[in-house]
């Protein structure tokens, strides 16, 4: 009894190496056809040459990744592309990653490799860095430096592409650039976070952050601190025809909402602009006319905070001074000032230096602040401006804006062109 048990014993343990050894060689088999399969099947190469930077993983977006091979006709190369990026739904975004992608395959590199990174903040904005890496072998070992990046940020609730200019006035642009002697152009957006945006200044990295900057700040987010109050309003820039004659008005001491109103209701009919030289104090007085002058096209220029005299102040006051004034115009219209008239038309060269805005005097003084007479104030215009001229009112005065109203239908009728004092400079070269 005790043989037989035993000999049944020895036949289950053969059965059940034989069964482990046809398992392992099953297991062998499909190793090796799966590897097979990998050099055969392209799609499969996307395990190896798409591994994302940072998985997106927001509900409302997707991820495309697409490995493909291309041959090359004339020289029977093969190429391999393995792209792994988010699908955009805004066409500029599109466009812009398009253009990216195509440039890097014009290059024909045996392997190219395309992915990202992003980073988003307050669930608004997005940052994307999107990397393209080129091989110059099959096997993906041997990158073709420099390694390529495209960067791309978006404000979702707009679904916009935005730039350097829509985090921070371009005020702040323009003083970091001076500051740190380089082109406006070299600052660079580089990312967007929730403590701040990082940017480029000649290659080096700058952290700005919303608590340090707060005036500096236009991204409009409750998180962030800004100046801004309003909506900004976006000024069209126009053509001008350069064979017609031209004409400046300039308006101070304003604004003046009955005067103000009626002289931009003058000009609209006649598709005219003007510069209106404010003062501080009466901006936030007036916001509604502030704001009208920008809407209608006009140009809001600095005429100090109250008008008192800038050459009795040191510089640094009066820097403050017109710098104040800049800050209410960007708060209410988003938009800088880039032209100071000071107060008596009195100035130095000191000031000259510390200002950032171009110092605008005028060509013809109409006195209508002497005469406060609608015939004179016609008059004075006629005998002394011409094309081109820089012509000087206050829209302070009642007769003033009853004068300019006329002048403007009279120049109208003699073929002239209203513009703004930035768009008389552009057209001169200043």
């Amino acid at each position: 009894m005790e043989k037989l048990n035993k000999k049944r014993r020895v036949r289950i343990d053969r059965v059940m190496i034989l069964v482990g050894g046809c398992l392992l060689a099953l297991l062998l088999v499909f190793g090796a056809i799966t590897a097979l399969f990998k050099f055969i099947n392209p799609t499969l190469i996307s395990k190896e040459y798409s591994k994302p930077s940072l998985e997106i993983k927001l509900e409302d977006e997707k991820i495309n990744s697409e490995v493909y091979r291309v041959k090359n006709k004339e020289t029977d190369e093969k190429y391999i592309y393995a792209i792994h990026l988010p699908v955009f739904e805004n066409e500029e975004v599109k466009n812009s990653v398009n253009t990216f992608v195509d440039r890097i395959k014009s290059e024909n590199a045996m392997v190219t490799h395309v992915d990202f990174s992003s980073n988003s903040a307050f669930s608004q904005y997005k940052s994307y860095v999107i990397t393209a890496t080129t091989y110059s072998d099959m096997d993906g070992l041997n990158p073709i430096n420099p390694i390529k990046t495209e960067e791309i940020y978006i404000n979702f609730d707009q679904n916009e592409v935005i730039d350097l200019d829509d985090c921070i006035r371009g005020k702040a642009i323009a003083n970091l650039a001076k500051s740190n002697q380089c082109e406006q152009e070299v600052i660079q957006l580089v990312s967007i976070h929730e403590s701040g945006i990082k940017i480029n200044v000649n290659g080096k990295k700058v952290d700005y952050t919303y608590n340090d900057y707060n005036t500096d700040f236009v991204m409009k987010n409750e998180n962030i601190p800004t100046i801004l109050k309003y909506e900004k309003i976006n000024i069209e820039k126009r053509e001008i025809d350069p064979s017609k004659p031209m004409i400046a008005f300039t308006f101070d001491d304003g604004p003046s909402p009955a005067n103000t109103k009626k002289i931009l209701e003058a000009l609209d009919k006649v598709g005219g602009r003007a510069t209106f030289f404010q003062l501080g104090y009466l901006m936030e007085k007036y916001p509604d006319t502030v704001r009208a002058i920008c809407e209608q096209g006009s140009e809001v220029a600095n005429h100090s905070y109250d008008h008192d005299w800038l050459t009795e102040k040191s510089v640094e006051a009066a820097v403050e001074d017109i710098q104040s004034v800049n800050d209410i115009c960007f708060s209410l219209t988003g938009n800088e000032i880039n032209l100071v008239r000071p107060p008596y038309g009195a100035y130095n060269s000191s000031l000259v230096k510390a200002f950032s805005e171009k110092v605008v005097m005028w060509d013809v003084d109409t006195r209508d602040w002497e005469s406060r007479n609608v015939d004179s104030i016609i008059s004075m215009t006629k005998k002394y401006a011409y094309n081109g001229a820089i012509v000087l009112f206050h829209d302070i005065y009642s007769t003033t804006a009853t004068a300019a109203v006329e002048l403007i239908e009279y120049y109208d009728s003699l073929g002239y062109q209203f513009v703004t004092v930035s768009e008389l400079y552009e057209m001169k070269g200043k």
